[in-house]
């Protein structure tokens, strides 16, 4: 009986002894699981801090990478304005004085057609004072011609005028010569003058005047040309 409670006892205690030794193995196997758990975790939260880090830093890399490349594109972008700015203020440049050289030439051409107009003006103007100046010359000529022939027929005229006048007295002398012979007194005969000579009036009152001298006394008459002027 002893020796079946002694077995009991012992069988308890080795029953005791192994669920202790089992509940220490679980804890101990619980206790490792945790760390484990914990360990694996941790290394887990280091995986991800470590790929949060890289994707950050890829992330920040990229960003640089673009800023950088945009900051490249601006500058060229910069750098192209201000090759497009230059290139086009220099042809705006190169236009001015295209247009200040097309300006220089359209004045010069303006002021060589208005000296052209201005010498053409003062040329039609010479030229018409100078067919002016032909055509009083050649007037002033016509009427000099026209007074000239005039003046020749009236110096003509008187030359025949004194030529008749001439021959008149002449005559007359010649009577008085022949009356004289003859011891009578004549009578003194008008000649026939033209009819659009202007002193035959005049000789004609100085015959009557002569004839009727005559004619109260028979003295010696005066010389025809004396007593006429043709």
């Amino acid at each position: 009986m002893k020796r079946v409670i002694i077995i009991l006892i012992v069988a308890a205690i080795g029953i005791g002894g192994g669920i202790y030794v089992y509940q220490a193995n679980k804890a101990d196997r619980e206790r490792e699981l945790a760390e484990r758990r914990a360990a694996d975790e941790k290394n887990e939260q280091a995986r991800r801090d470590a790929e949060e880090n890289r994707k950050k830093a890829e992330a920040e890399a990229e960003a640089a990478r673009l800023a950088a490349a945009r900051s490249a594109a601006e500058h060229e972008a910069a750098v192209k304005d201000q090759e497009r700015i230059r290139a086009e203020k220099a042809a705006a440049e190169l236009a001015r004085l295209a247009a200040e050289e097309d300006e220089k030439k359209l004045d010069a051409e303006r002021k060589r057609l208005a000296l052209e107009k201005l010498k053409a003006a003062e040329e039609a103007k010479a030229e018409q004072a100078r067919r002016q100046k032909a055509s009083a010359e050649a007037e002033a000529a016509r009427i000099a011609a026209l007074e000239e022939v005039a003046r020749l027929d009236r110096e003509k005229k008187a030359a025949a005028d004194r030529e008749a006048a001439r021959i008149a007295a002449l005559k007359r002398q010649q009577e008085l010569e022949a009356a004289e012979a003859q011891n009578k007194i004549p009578v003194i005969e008008r000649s026939i003058m033209p009819s659009d000579y202007k002193r035959r009036e005049h000789y004609y009152l100085n015959v009557e005047m002569e004839n009727a001298q005559n004619k109260k006394a028979p003295t010696r008459p005066q010389p025809a040309a004396q007593s006429t002027t043709p």
